[in-house]
């Protein structure tokens, strides 16, 4: 009997050394404050669905607003990725199988578009559904304290149905306009002062 209780306090404790020991030399994960901040986050514009059909072309633009003499804003490029989704969501494909996608850096006052030639997509419906998504990522701010300003305050967007046969847009929707800094408008006077 004394044998016995003798092993299991003596099982005890070696139990104990074991765990103390893993206790003491494990690995513990160390945490570090961060210096500075997460890359923005990129935000996406999506238009509503157009349609095109034979003869037609979509277009989506992009312009970058910022001034090149603006110092209030980041001074890096704003990143886009211009794409189109038909009604599924999915992305739209040429006839090769490529995604048909344009990624760009626009330096400030630069601007690019992304171009789909109904004519030169796989067979299909005799009018296709779709919809213009660009995906844009402000430029990293260089204060650590300062959060990004908003993507649509460094970009305007279009979205416009060409005709192919003499190149005449068909109709144009735009995104709301960016915010022009420092525009203050003043409400007209009433009539008879």
């Amino acid at each position: 009997m004394k044998i016995k209780r003798v092993l299991t306090i003596a099982a005890v404790f070696v139990a104990l050394a074991v765990l103390t020991a893993f206790g003491i030399f494990s690995v513990v994960p160390r945490t570090q404050a961060q210096d500075q901040q997460p890359p923005p986050v990129p935000e996406r514009i999506s238009f509503g669905m157009v349609g095109i059909t034979a003869g037609q072309t979509v277009r989506v633009s992009v312009a970058n607003t910022i001034m090149p003499n603006d110092e209030n804003l980041p001074p890096g490029p704003t990143r886009v990725v211009l794409n189109f989704r038909n009604a599924s969501g999915n992305l739209i494909r040429n006839r090769s199988g490529e995604v048909i996608r344009k990624a760009v850096e626009l330096e400030r006052g630069d601007a690019t578009f992304l171009d789909l030639n109904y004519d030169e997509l796989p067979p299909g419906p005799s009018r296709l559904q779709l919809r213009a998504v660009i995906v844009a990522q402000a430029p990293p701010v260089g204060d650590t304290n300062q959060q990004p300003p908003p993507v649509n305050d460094l970009i305007a967007s279009t979205v416009e149905v060409i005709n192919n046969r003499d190149g005449r847009t068909q109709f144009a929707v735009f995104t709301s306009p960016a915010v022009i800094r420092g525009f203050n408008p003043q409400p007209d006077p009433p009539l008879g002062e």
